[in-house]
């Protein structure tokens, strides 16, 4: 299955994005002994201005394997944000069993930094390149100024905290245990300690959401090889336990309430019990949150009370996103769905060093995505 990966982060990378990748792609396929020539399936994501910073890149479907040199059988775009990165290595696995490809590249990132300099978002860029389109609605939807999905996930955590009371203590404390997992990572951007009070006195974004509390857009790519053939990879052999996805296409308005995901539906079925470590999409800290209430760790409601009386540390009896997560990795080419999935398989690799939980089989992970959190894909990954 997974027989290498790599990830290249950095806050500007002053090359192109193509040398980013291909470094990257290099890097992975070291790990898993194997040459470019040797990869007959690719998976990619790509969104308007986040690959190169250009509105759009035609035909990406020939200038990335031409660039890396090779020709694939199956090039495949899953699009949609975050969790895609999940659902790539889902279909790789099930080409590869089926007996379509044998070794597949899935890749998520690009070079976001210039959008981040000009103060524009995945979900504004509208507003910086002109004829892209964000929703089918835009002529009635986008007629105010907006830094979505900031401003979008502020109006969750505000209806959230008015439903169930929640604090803004409460989200400031997965911010600060996140970091403390951070520590030991040393491909996080941030690896300094960090309190409550720090992440309270940080500068207002978007009420409530505070600076701390909100991921940064980098530059980097992830990238994962999957084979037919263990090779000479010294990685685990892992097995996917368990993929569920959900998409939901309703604008806000038109949903029963703001406060749910469609992580709910996406992860209905997962076990949860001996799930030793879980790695929960954190683009800000009330997304975390969503998520724990959403995939069934705490009732609905009562996130706020769960992070208050557990521990997510890596050494905590709850580990979650071990690494850091993107809140301190960084979040490259605004998807967060490839920082979960490395951190993913190196517990499951023990690799994890200074930040490694004892004795992990399995790692449940959940990716959410999209414009107005529409998408979500939850899997565990097990050791085989």
């Amino acid at each position: 299955m997974i027989v290498g990966f790599s990830s290249m982060i950095y806050k500007k990378y002053e090359g192109s994005t193509f040398q980013l990748l291909a470094e990257t792609v290099s890097k992975a396929l070291d790990m898993a002994s194997m040459e470019l020539k040797q990869i007959d399936g690719v998976f990619y994501t790509i969104l308007p201005g986040t690959f190169d910073g250009k509105a759009a890149l035609h035909f990406s479907s020939f200038q990335i394997p031409s660039f890396l040199g090779i020709k694939p059988k199956v090039i495949e775009i899953v699009e949609y944000g975050g969790p895609s990165a999940l659902t790539m290595l889902y279909r790789a696995e099930k080409m590869i069993s089926m007996g379509e490809i044998e070794n597949a590249l899935c890749i998520v990132g690009g070079k976001s930094s210039s959008l981040r300099e000009n103060r524009v978002t995945a979900d504004s860029v509208d507003r910086f390149f002109g004829n892209v389109q964000i929703t089918p609605y835009d002529d009635f939807f986008r007629v105010y100024e907006d830094i979505n999905p900031v401003s979008d996930y502020a109006l969750v955590a505000k209806r959230h905290a008015k439903l169930f009371n929640t604090t803004d203590e409460q989200r400031a404390l997965i911010a600060v245990m996140q970091r403390k997992n951070a520590l030991g990572n040393e491909k996080a951007l941030y690896r300094t300690p960090l309190s409550v009070k720090e992440v309270l006195s940080s500068r207002m974004v978007s009420d409530p959401l505070r600076l701390l509390e909100i991921v940064y857009p980098v530059d980097g790519f992830h990238v994962f090889v999957l084979s037919k053939h263990s090779r000479k990879s010294n990685l685990r052999p892992l097995k996917i336990e368990f993929y569920g996805e959900a998409h939901w296409s309703e604008m806000p308005t038109e949903l029963n309430d703001i406060i749910y995901t469609p992580a709910i539906e996406s992860s209905k079925g997962a076990n949860l019990n001996k799930v030793d470590a879980f790695q929960l999409y954190d683009s800000f800290t009330i997304t975390v949150m969503l998520q724990i209430e959403d995939i069934g760790l705490s009732e609905k409601g009562k996130g706020g009370k769960f992070i208050e009386s557990n521990d997510i540390t890596y050494q905590g009896n709850v580990p979650i996103n071990t690494g850091g997560g993107s809140l301190n990795v960084g979040q490259p080419a605004y998807m967060s769905g490839g920082v979960i999935l490395e951190e993913a398989i190196i517990q499951l690799n023990d690799m994890g060093y200074n930040r490694q939980v004892k004795g992990v089989n399995k790692v449940l992970i959940n990716g959410i995505g999209g414009w107005n959190r529409g998408h979500s894909v939850t899997m565990v990954l097990a050791g085989e």
